[in-house]
């Protein structure tokens, strides 16, 4: 599902990418804010190196005395204790349309800088942390290509982790890259602290099975020839459930374990090994040196910008089980070349200090946020007063908006109160441009009361609801369903279920709700509504995990709000 819904929301941004404009932003201000409130939009919060260094910062940052905004289509993970304030995003909503009012927007994934920018709500700047599109570019198609090559060229500014990336950021995308590197949390790798102890002497490997580049077939074929010269197991940290026939190789496998934990797999493993063909700036091997635990590692630039060989780590050649086997057993055999690896990987490790690197990014990000974006004529009549919004700093982030946007008519939601329905969002023109054209429509997600509250009682349908006909109210809606668009009837039909469900036909709207639900599996007002009408637990409780999953469907005309927390 979850690969479904990124699909769609990459289409969407691919098809606006001819209207991909540069941000343009003026000379610094003099006046800086006290406190810098940062957000970081997140395509991805599961496990992973590039995840946590995100978190990191966050928290980090935190400390420093900035606001700090983790913004996501996904429920804020467990894994990693956040610190910083958390936005779920629906599904339904284009990711960068959540992010609140700030000073800085960070875009930590190539695919949402567009987006981010279109908001006009503040200075954005693109964290690299590196993939296949750095890595593996020979291998894009010519629409990728072109997408990734817009997104480097409108964004400001740029910063990534590694020397080795801020190179070919400027050899393929011919932009310049700040470099400010990733850091150990000392609290965690560290050599102090438990160990895991198993049966046998094990070797670690991290990374998913479905990421091809961590090559973890490759370290499986190492062992087995590692293991017909040395007793000794391998234990697997994974972000994702292996399949049984991966999971048939190794001695343990551990699916998302806290922090705590993979730290003290590294202080009990003898060796931490890494296969992968491509990294940034990679993680897992340096807190296993942070931990004591002598590192194998490929020849990936990620890993060479700070691991020599026969020095901190022993390199071995990329897609290579044949050597990776070989310098693994030169380490596990030779108690003289571990101990070396050892100490020097505690000096290296040493040398990557949060609290150091955190105040250099956070000087960055006051220098980034001390610009204003350029923006158009501000010449709007607005239908709503600051004092409407739901959320706080909502107004100004509207305001933003209207400055960049070249819409004549923008659409934020309009909350109405109905009794004994969930509340009820509906998309509504509160900004007009007073010149030029009125023909674009764009949608600015700043909830806001109903300024008329009886605004409702004008729709057919809406108007015998409320005064409690509901067989006449079912009849108006069906007429709406029939004769609607897709988008349309998926509203009329949540009122004609409503509507049931008042005329204590539960069989009848439980029997639609099953169609609806088939027919717009990613409309969560529809698993709400049978969460409802039901009186199961089992099928309450799958319906609300799809709520929680989806969040509101804010892409039709009319939706239920807030109904994750409903």
């Amino acid at each position: 599902m979850f690969q479904e819904l990124r699909a769609n929301e990459f289409n969407k941004r691919l098809a606006r990418l001819p209207y991909a404009e540069n941000q343009h932003l003026n000379q610094a201000r003099k006046s800086k804010k006290q406190q810098l409130h940062i957000v970081y939009a997140m395509t991805l919060v599961a496990i992973s190196g590039g995840v946590k260094v995100i978190f990191e910062h966050a928290n980090k940052l935190t400390k420093a005395g900035a606001k700090v905004t983790l913004v996501s289509h996904f429920q804020k993970p467990s894994w990693f204790p956040i610190e910083a304030d958390y936005i779920q995003v629906p599904f339904d909503l284009e990711l960068a349309k959540g992010i609140p009012n700030c000073d800085v927007i960070v875009a930590t994934y190539w695919d949402h800088i567009q987006a981010c920018i279109e908001t006009g709500i503040a200075p954005v700047v693109y964290f690299e942390q590196g993939d296949f599109h750095l890595f593996d570019y020979e291998t894009m198609n010519f629409t990728l290509k072109n997408f990734i090559h817009k997104q480097f060229d409108i964004v400001p500014f740029v910063y990534t982790v590694s020397n080795q990336a801020s190179e070919l950021i400027g050899d393929i995308y011919r932009r310049e890259a700040e470099v400010f590197p990733n850091a150990v949390d000392d609290k965690i790798f560290s050599v102090h602290g438990e160990k895991v102890i198993g049966e046998r002497p094990y070797i670690l490997m991290v990374g998913g099975e479905s990421s091809s580049f961590k090559r973890i077939p490759d370290i499986i074929e190492a062992y087995e020839k590692v293991k017909k010269e040395v007793d000794i197991d391998l234990y697997w940290i994974t972000p994702e459930q292996p399949s049984d026939e991966m999971k048939t190789n190794v001695a343990k496998v551990f699916v998302n374990p806290p922090q705590q934990m993979i730290g003290n797999l590294y202080r009990g493993a003898d060796l931490y090994v890494c296969g992968s063909s491509y990294e940034n700036f990679p993680l897992p091997p340096l807190e296993a040196m942070a931990c004591g635990c002598p590192v194998v590692t490929t020849n990936n630039r990620g890993s060479l910008e700070y691991a020599v060989h026969q020095k901190n780590a022993y390199i071995c050649n990329m897609k290579d089980p044949e050597d990776m086997s070989a310098k693994i057993l030169e380490v596990l055999k030779n108690d003289e070349i571990k101990g070396s690896l050892i100490a020097n990987g505690l000096t290296t490790a040493k040398q990557y200090h949060w609290d150091t690197i955190i105040q250099d990014i956070y000087a960055y990000y006051k220098q980034i946020a001390s610009h204003d974006i350029e923006g158009m004529h501000d010449d709007w009549e607005m239908a709503v007063q600051p004092e409407d919004f739901i959320n706080p700093g909502d107004y100004d982030k509207l305001r933003k908006f209207l400055r960049v946007t070249n819409a004549g008519l923008v659409k934020v939601p309009v909350l109405h109160e109905i009794e004994k329905v969930p509340r009820i969002a509906r998309w509504e023109v509160m900004a007009r441009r007073k010149n030029g054209e009125q023909g674009l429509t764009e949608y600015c997600f700043c909830p806001v009361n109903a300024v008329n509250k009886l605004q409702l009682l004008n729709y057919p349908g809406y108007s015998s609801f409320l005064v409690k006909d509901y067989e006449k109210g079912l009849e108006e809606f069906q007429s709406q369903y029939e004769q609607g668009n897709a988008v349309e009837k998926a509203v009329a039909a949540r009122w004609m279920i409503l509507s049931l469900m008042r005329l204590q036909r539960k069989q009848e709207a439980k029997k639609r709700l099953k169609s609806l639900k088939k027919l717009y599996p990613y409309n969560a007002d529809f698993y709400l509504l049978a969460m409802l009408v039901t009186d199961e637990e089992n099928e309450k409780d799958s319906n609300l995990e799809y709520l929680k999953v989806l969040g509101d469907a804010a892409s039709y005309p009319e939706f239920f709000f807030d109904i994750q927390n409903y």
